[in-house]
């Protein structure tokens, strides 16, 4: 006798399953999840009968600015984009850097916590000419490399039935999470090892074709700073040498008295190199009406997407300062009678407040239709229209924060780091005319519409790769 459902329940979101699929999880994202990896066309095993040791949890140590190319690099979630890449940029080293830390040829690290849970990176020694060392919320796997590729894991970790299983497996309370233990237990595919390396062949040419376009597009980026510096009339300066002399100086007593007391703040002129500028610098709370923070969503807040309230947080900024929608968090509509001031507008700021010391100060510009809160990590800036340009200040605060401004500026606190609306009120701005500002902002405007498009074709490319690739795996033309 079998069993099926009435025309009476809604068959989207209703379905029937055996219970032999019940075995540790009863929950419909892990049974349908389970069911699409009866559909390969090679054996399936745990990730775990793979391993040449057991998986590590990476170091807690907190991170500090990393000076030369020479450090040991801290590598953490923030590092590594979706596509397992790691940002080329200085980033972060470590007072204590312990040896069982330090990444080898083939190690592979999966994030385990928070809003990028999953995220995966393969370290490659030929990529990166300096050490590095992994972040607490990161987990390292190493291989038996005669069974499995580690390239193919990594490979498997980009693709759409990965994604799936990290959105069943997470579990919901708090933050995302997902152990070590959950990790071991991912079940995998195994084709033969010629398979494998077609496979990890076809997604290394797609993502040389992606760098190639990222590459591009980076070029493009790194001329907004340039040509901003230019339009001011500030000449852009080397750094200086990172010598013991250098970094010694000495501050009177009643700079310190009563306030700060910390070298990166003290450290010569934090403003020193816009000070050369053509243009007068006027402080910022001047021409700023309105710096509003947002509020941290409880339980009782939340909404679901349906028809709740998208809430924007700094992990919806990206590194090129676009918004990004992935991983929301959603708020009651409910919040709205109640939070009526809380709803954004158009043509605020969101400026990150509070992250680690180096995402500090990215800053985007809100120009969207709808309903939008925003956590209590962001700011909101609303100008006077009058004399500053918010678009021209978007470039001005992300100039400065690629410039180190609020990494200096910064209070820290429990591995966390921030700027108040106090101190951002007080720093000082170069400011043109309200047209001249609307020129600059009109150019810049340009070059990243040129970055944008390049990104947005490279992206296209990888998805229909990873397709073509998942398709292999599961026996699909």
């Amino acid at each position: 006798m079998s069993f099926v459902l009435t025309k009476a329940v809604n068959l989207p979101t209703t379905f029937l399953a055996r219970f032999s699929e019940l075995s540790d999880r009863f929950d419909p994202e892990m049974v349908l999840f389970r069911r699409k990896t009866h559909n390969f066309k090679y054996p399936v095993s745990r990730l775990r009968e793979f391993f040449r040791e057991p998986p590590q949890y990476g170091a807690g140590e907190r991170g500090i600015e990393r000076e030369t190319i020479d450090q040991a690099r801290y590598v953490r979630i923030t590092d590594i984009d979706e596509y397992g890449i790691l940002n080329d940029v200085l980033g972060a080293t470590a007072a204590i850097i312990e040896p069982r830390y330090i990444l080898e040829e083939d190690d592979l690290l999966l994030a385990r916590s928070g809003n990028t849970v999953g995220k995966s990176y393969l370290h490659k020694t030929a990529h990166v000419s300096y050490p590095c060392f992994f972040a607490g919320y990161l987990i390292r796997f190493r291989f038996e490399t005669n069974r499995i590729l580690p390239d193919y894991v990594f490979v498997l970790t980009q693709l759409p039935y990965y994604k799936e299983w990290v959105q069943a497996v997470q579990r919901a309370a708090g933050q995302p999470n997902i152990n070590a233990w959950e990790y071991s237990n991912l079940q995998i595919p195994i084709p033969p090892m010629r398979v494998q390396k077609t496979i990890i062949k076809q997604l290394k040419m797609a993502y040389d074709t992606k760098r190639t376009k990222e590459r591009q597009a980076y070029n493009f980026l790194e001329k907004v700073d340039r040509l901003l510096l230019a339009e001011l009339g500030i000449a852009s300066k080397p750094a200086p040498p990172s010598t013991v002399e250098n970094r010694i100086f000495k501050r009177p007593f009643s700079e310190v008295t009563g306030g700060r007391l910390d070298p990166l703040y003290h450290h010569g002129d934090i403003f020193a190199f816009v000070r050369a500028a053509n243009f007068d610098l006027e402080r910022l709370g001047n021409h700023v009406t309105t710096f509003l923070t947002g509020f941290a969503a409880g339980r009782n807040d939340q909404g679901n997407e349906e028809n709740g309230i998208v809430q924007i947080r700094p992990t919806n900024i990206s590194e090129d300062r676009e918004l990004v929608f992935r991983r929301n968090v959603f708020i009651a509509p409910t919040e709205l009678k109640k939070r009526p001031f809380d709803r954004l507008r158009r043509h605020e700021l969101l400026f990150n407040n509070t992250n680690s010391q180096e995402q500090v100060g990215k800053t985007v510009y809100f120009d969207l239709e709808g309903d939008y809160f925003c956590s209590n990590h962001i700011t909101r800036i609303a100008t006077d229209g009058d004399r500053l340009d918010p678009k021209y200040l978007v470039y001005i605060l992300n100039l400065y924060q690629r410039q180190k401004v609020f990494f200096k500026l910064c209070t820290n606190w429990n591995n966390q780091s921030g700027v108040g609306a106090d101190v951002l009120s007080k720093i000082t701005v170069p400011l043109p005319g309200l047209e001249r500002q609307k020129q600059i902002v009109r150019r810049l405007d340009k070059i990243r519409s040129d970055a944008q498009e390049l990104r947005r074709k490279a992206a296209v490319e990888l998805k229909e790769a990873k397709k073509a690739i998942e398709a292999m795996i599961l026996g699909r033309s």
